[in-house]
């Protein structure tokens, strides 16, 4: 019995023992579990901290070449820019200058023989540890041939490759661009405000801060808008052309038309007796012409009334209406003694031999009267409508000339939507005899503080004036004067950008008196990244 109580001790004992090695060994295996999956974890987050930190290097290292390649597009644009914009514009041409380079322009080669740039203009950079290279081509994409001048539009491209010292990647990036330049007798509304004067470099420095004269909106072009100057006598003291298509001249220029040949062209009978004072709505078998006013007018209003633009004359020998609707195709024309109606519409020129002593804009009140207005900015010159008023002698503006669907965008006017247009031109010199006059535009003292004018505005003669004190003109296009006074008065312009040379709104612009070349437009156009 001690036997077998001694036998089962010993057994119970045996397996506690084997009880105790069993759990001893389970918990090390779970220790050595448990040891291996934190190593693994740890040594994974080690492994992903250093791909994160490999990644953001990476991506900083790809940002950096942005702003590399980036930079070297910037000094390429801005090196071209200066490079072009040291061009005097207006630079005027001889004969022979402006035929070599209507060459130039057709072999492509304008910028390299004229301008005195080779491609590709190169220029490289670097800072700390950034660098780049940026080169600038060019060629020729398109020229426009017209009657006295040429239109070249070149496309202008600026590559750059950006790089980073120790880092095998590059970033390339290419920009392109538009630049049109043009040679020979241009249009003057291309240029939005040109004082065609001779002035010493000091005087064109301070000119506007010296004038009060501020643009109110930047231009698409990178260019502009700015004050351009020339003392070469730019602005023509004649208007032949106007002139010859206002009459319906065919087969005579102006200068060589006698007194009895201009009485039949007006409709009166033939004589060597000098035109007698009025307005006269040229008419022949083909259609109407344009108007023409023999003597001063003392007050001319433009109104609107319904679809039709209105136009009014008061002169010394009495008033004369012309009515016209574009839309309609219906003209009446009123002298002071009859009526007349056509089932057409005249050129929208108007040719003055004499003085405007008062120009504005009113409306058509109930009665028919056609009256000025000062306190008010009424349109005045009809959607569609496009008039050119030229002036042998001095123009008095006294009121708003403002255009019909113009709209305002933070205070600043924009013609886009509009088609309506106003160009007003005063030659300084008599249509016929070459009697020289004291011409110019005026902005008469009683006219509105804050007077309007959206026009195009060329001034010889005495140039551009504004009288009084304290007022604020607004031009919405382009000026164009021999000389600017503007007193104690401010002057803003915002350019119509449909003057320009890009668009087609120029029919009847007086031409610059000598062949010029201008660069005009300058425009970045498309960003890509490789």
């Amino acid at each position: 019995m001690k036997f077998l109580s001694s036998l089962r001790t010993w057994l119970w004992l045996l397996s506690a023992n084997l009880r105790k090695k069993t759990n001893k060994g389970a918990l090390t295996l779970l220790a050595a579990f448990v040891f291996f999956v934190f190593t693994a974890i740890g040594l994974s987050l080690i492994y992903l901290s250093q791909l994160h930190l490999r990644i953001s290097a990476f991506k900083k290292h790809c940002t950096l070449l942005e702003y590399s390649s980036e930079n070297g597009i910037k000094q390429g644009f801005s090196q071209f820019l200066a490079l072009v914009s040291q061009v005097p514009s207006p630079y005027v041409l001889s004969p022979e200058e402006l035929n070599h380079l209507r060459e130039n322009a057709q072999k492509g080669t304008i910028l390299e023989e004229f301008l005195g740039l080779k491609q590709p203009l190169s220029i490289s950079g670097d800072w700390e540890n950034l660098k780049w290279e940026s080169h600038t081509n060019w060629l020729l994409k398109n020229i426009i041939e017209k009657e006295v001048y040429f239109k070249a539009i070149h496309e202008v491209f600026f590559s750059s490759e950006g790089m980073i010292d120790n880092f095998e990647l590059k970033r390339k990036t290419r920009l392109s661009a538009s630049l049109h330049i043009i040679g020979g007798q241009i249009p003057l509304s291309f240029f939005p405000f040109l004082i065609d004067k001779k002035l010493k470099p000091e005087e064109k420095s301070n000119f506007s801060d010296k004038k009060r004269i501020a643009f109110s909106s930047p231009s698409q072009s990178q260019l502009g808008p700015k004050i351009s100057f020339s003392g070469e006598n730019l602005i023509p003291d004649r208007a032949d052309a106007a002139l010859a298509k206002a009459l319906r001249m065919k087969l005579f220029k102006p200068q060589n038309l006698s007194t009895a040949d201009l009485r039949i062209i007006l409709g009166l009978e033939e004589s060597e007796e000098p035109v007698p004072e009025g307005v006269y709505l040229i008419k022949d078998n083909s259609g109407l012409g344009g108007i023409y006013v023999q003597g001063n007018v003392e007050e001319m209003i433009l109104a609107i009334e319904e679809e039709f633009q209105v136009i009014s004359f008061q002169t010394q020998p009495g008033t004369w209406i012309l009515k016209f609707s574009p839309s309609r195709g219906k003209t009446f024309f009123t002298s002071p003694s009859e009526t007349f109606a056509y089932d057409l519409i005249p050129l929208g020129l108007i040719i003055i031999n004499g003085k405007v002593k008062s120009l504005g804009g009113g409306v058509v009140d109930s009665s028919g009267e056609i009256i000025l207005v000062k306190d008010e900015e009424v349109p005045s010159v009809l959607q569609g409508a496009q008039l050119s008023i030229i002036s042998s002698d001095r123009i008095t503006v006294s009121s708003h000339l403002i255009l019909q669907g113009v709209k305002w965008q933070d205070g600043i006017p924009y013609a886009k939507d509009s088609d309506s247009r106003l160009a007003i031109f005063s030659t300084g010199k008599d249509f016929w005899d070459d009697t020289m006059n004291e011409g110019g535009i005026v902005v008469k003292a009683s006219s509105p503080d804050k007077i309007q004018l959206q026009a195009s505005l060329t001034a010889a003669g005495k140039g551009f004036v504004v009288e009084g004190e304290g007022k604020k003109v607004q031009i919405l296009g382009s000026l164009q004067a021999t000389d600017y006074s503007g007193g104690n008065n401010s002057l803003t312009l915002t350019l119509d950008e449909r003057l320009q040379p890009e668009n087609h709104f120029l029919e009847n612009a007086p031409l610059t008196s000598k062949p010029v070349l201008f660069i005009s437009y300058f425009k970045a156009l498309e960003w890509e990244e490789f």
